[in-house]
């Protein structure tokens, strides 16, 4: 029962501390992404207008209903924001201890798990509250990948098998923007595992791929409708870009795999080889974790690892692919990508523990403890940067807050430069429009 209860406490306590950061390193303003989420939603945030077009899933619906929470009871607050991303990454904790504890992980374990969710490499997310969103979606993905599990551990689950025919449109269509792409190739691979090991009805596979596939092929089409602002990025081709620079794409590549390691921000002025040693090492662990991973499948009948692992690794494939554009060798170690390669670190982590565990060998289980000695003491150096960053973080969000009240005599190099955003008549907008509703920076209580 102790045990129990310590697993159900540790994300709480991972909420406290997370919370306890954000008031420490921001302040309710509005910057970068903002701007552009003020201009086309805030002039009536009841209306379902901005929301009527065919780039509709590209807008993530759910935000329609948070966003007049947000208004209505919080005057538009972007901590509001930072504080649900909080709590949606206590939930995926919550859904990560759950299965530890089903599978008898030793507490140890699950703690040291935990403690790298809660990693303060995602800051960046985290302090930029319009990514609450995306904490919620994975939460779903976990919700999906476990019920792909209770389907192997319990023949004929039959809430977990009609969970799985309405979830992935909830997901998809109100979550998970963006992310849908790797889920929905994630939970599609998933069945075929199903159908291939363990021989299960391919028709009940079949119907549950096209519940993943028909809202993921309306969020195709909704996005092709979209245009997507891509501020700084290269208009050169793939091929013209790997012609002048043939070593970009792999180094992009492996160093993001780096990141799940330490940092790039806390890492300081290491040369580019380290970042680059870095990445090898954790590729070569996943290699090694996907090589384990049949038999672990076949003995724990367990696809939740494995499809964690798989997530996490095609979203390196996935950033690499969409952000070369930036032509920088580093930019996919950057925390706003945090969050989706932290799960192919779980889930390595989680099959090399439960293929250590089944093997009885000495070395397995050496091997799994150095693994997740490495991955902590890089993410504690991580967290421990951000910790000493954030007064300065602070800072620099004070300072914004004071552009933002002023921003009617501010320049419009300064309002781009403080506030992150390209466009300063944007940016004057934005902010006539908070100013006009009395929301955010400029609210006061009204007598």
């Amino acid at each position: 029962m102790g045990r129990k209860i310590t697993v159900r406490l540790l994300p709480f306590f991972g909420f406290l501390f997370l919370t306890a950061y954000l008031r420490s390193a921001s302040v309710n303003v509005v910057y970068t992404d903002y701007i552009r989420l003020v201009n086309s939603y805030l002039e009536n945030v009841y209306s379902l207008s901005p929301y009527l077009h065919g780039d509709v899933l590209t807008r993530i619906p759910v935000n329609y209903l948070e966003r007049i929470v947000n208004v209505r009871f919080f005057h538009y607050s972007t901590m509001f924001d930072m504080v649900l991303g909080a709590a949606f990454l206590s939930l995926n904790a919550y859904l990560l201890g759950r299965y530890c504890e089903r599978k008898r992980l030793p507490l140890a374990v699950t703690a040291l798990l935990m403690l790298l969710m809660f990693s303060l490499n995602k800051w960046e997310m985290l302090t930029n509250g319009s990514g609450w969103v995306h904490f919620a979606a994975f939460a779903l993905f976990f919700c999906h990948y476990l019920s792909l599990e209770a389907l192997l551990q319990k023949t004929g689950d039959r809430k977990a098998a009609r969970r799985l025919l309405w979830l992935p449109s909830f997901t998809i269509l109100f979550f998970a923007g963006p992310y849908c792409a790797i889920y929905a190739l994630t939970a599609v691979l998933a069945e075929l595992v199903i159908v291939l090991r363990f021989r299960r009805d391919f028709r009940q596979s079949a119907a549950r791929v096209l519940a993943v596939l028909l809202p993921f092929g309306l969020y195709l089409i909704s996005r092709s409708l979209s245009v997507e602002e891509r501020h700084g990025a290269t208009t050169d081709s793939i091929f013209t870009v790997v012609r002048a620079h043939p070593l970009l794409l792999p180094r992009f590549f492996v160093r993001s795999f780096a990141s799940e390691i330490i940092g790039q921000e806390s890492a300081g002025q290491l040369p580019g080889f380290v970042f680059t040693g870095l990445g090898l090492l954790v590729l070569a662990l996943y290699a090694l974790a996907f090589r384990r991973a049949a038999k672990l499948i076949e003995k724990e009948r367990s696809l939740f690892p494995l499809c964690l692992i798989a997530s996490g690794f095609l979203n390196h494939l996935l950033v690499t692919a969409s952000r070369w554009i930036f032509l920088r060798e580093n930019y996919g170690m950057s925390s706003r990508y945090a969050l989706q390669y932290q799960v192919g670190m779980l889930g390595l982590l989680l099959i090399l523990f439960l293929a250590a565990r089944d093997s009885g060998r000495q070395g397995a289980r050496r091997l799994a403890a150095v693994s997740l000695l490495v991955f902590c003491l890089g993410n504690l150096a991580t967290t421990a940067h951000e910790i000493h960053m954030a007064p300065y973080r602070k800072e620099n969000f004070l300072a914004m807050r004071t552009v933002a009240k002023n921003f009617e005599a501010e320049s419009d190099e300064t309002l781009v430069k403080v506030l992150s955003y390209h466009d300063p008549v944007r940016i004057r907008k934005a902010l006539s429009l908070l100013q006009h509703k009395n929301l955010n920076v400029f609210y006061e209580k009204k007598e």
